[in-house]
């Protein structure tokens, strides 16, 4: 199932089906996250609320790249994904700044998402 995820918009899909992002009626408008890699590369992906951040990239090595600078976050930030995209939660890596993000998933079952889309999960 892992590989029925064919590109930025089909993952954010799958996200949303099972986490419930909220959108536009919410308030919220989705803006894409912008992943910083070495060499001055960088890795477009997008938000489910304020929280979940998601990318896909058929360059597995912008994947790694983004999933190190996770890895270097001030708290552990779990991670679904394979070599391809990953799903993260960076509630505790203090993005976003102070107080209580407005906008969240409804849903953040990393775990099912994980079992669901034939995914790994790691933590920090």
């Amino acid at each position: 199932m892992a590989d029925s995820v064919g590109s930025l918009d089909e993952l954010f899909e799958a996200v949303d089906e099972r986490f419930d992002c909220p959108g536009p009626s919410d308030g919220f408008f989705g803006e894409d996250h912008f992943f910083m890699i070495e060499d001055g590369q960088q890795l477009v992906g997008r938000k489910c609320g304020e929280t979940i951040v998601l990318a896909w990239s058929e360059d597995e090595s912008l994947i790694q790249g983004a999933r190190e600078l996770l890895n270097s976050a001030i708290a552990p930030v779990p991670v679904v994904g394979t070599a391809g995209w990953f799903v993260a939660d960076v509630a505790e890596a203090g993005e976003g700044g102070t107080g209580a993000p407005e906008h969240q998933a409804t849903a953040k079952d990393l775990d099912r998402l994980a079992t669901e889309l034939g995914a790994d999960i790691t933590e920090g």
